[in-house]
């Protein structure tokens, strides 16, 4: 999926549309981390700020020249993952750089997290996958652009998220 796909089922997300490329520090972000990132996330960082979608689900996104906390943003993350993975409470699901570890980059305001499931030697055959605050973890087989556009369009499967999430007009919002 692209970013114009996203944008055609979006449309509120042009209005934060950056008017240049936003220059982030990929190869900074890779040495850090140990991953180069699928491209559809890494054209989405480029032309958009983190945002929100309804005040709801938040993208964990990099900005330039503070790449580093959004390494301390993921490196958080996954020692959470590994804190439920510990308590028994990740249903076997393990943080990256285990094989097929979890990667997030997102969360809800009601405690959701998603994340890429790195299966795959390549960034572009990771999938999505939800883990949901009432303990549902509900995977989609495809990118972050195409879970969200499918979220966004009402295609998408079930995921644990609620019912009313999107709404019919979703409201992006820098945040």
């Amino acid at each position: 999926m692209s970013l114009r796909e996203l944008e055609e089922a979006l449309p509120a997300l042009l209005g934060i549309r950056s008017a240049g490329r936003r220059l982030i520090d990929w190869e900074f972000i890779r040495r850090e981390t140990g991953v180069v990132l699928p491209s559809d996330f890494v054209a989405l960082a480029e032309a958009y700020p983190p945002f929100t979608v309804d005040d709801f689900l938040g993208l964990h996104i990099p900005s330039a020249g503070e790449e580093q906390y959004f390494v301390r943003g993921l490196q958080e993350g996954l020692r959470n993952l590994s804190e439920l993975r510990d308590a028994g409470m990740s249903h076997g699901h393990a943080p990256y750089p285990e094989p097929g570890g979890l990667l997030p980059w997102g969360d809800s305001a009601e405690g959701d997290v998603f994340y890429w499931r790195t299966a795959g030697a390549e960034a572009e055959s990771w999938t999505v996958l939800v883990a949901g605050h009432n303990d549902d973890w509900c995977e989609y087989d495809g990118s972050l652009t195409s879970y969200l556009a499918a979220k966004v369009r009402g295609t998408g499967p079930p995921d644990g998220l609620p019912p009313d999430f999107p709404s019919p007009t979703p409201v992006v919002e820098v945040g």
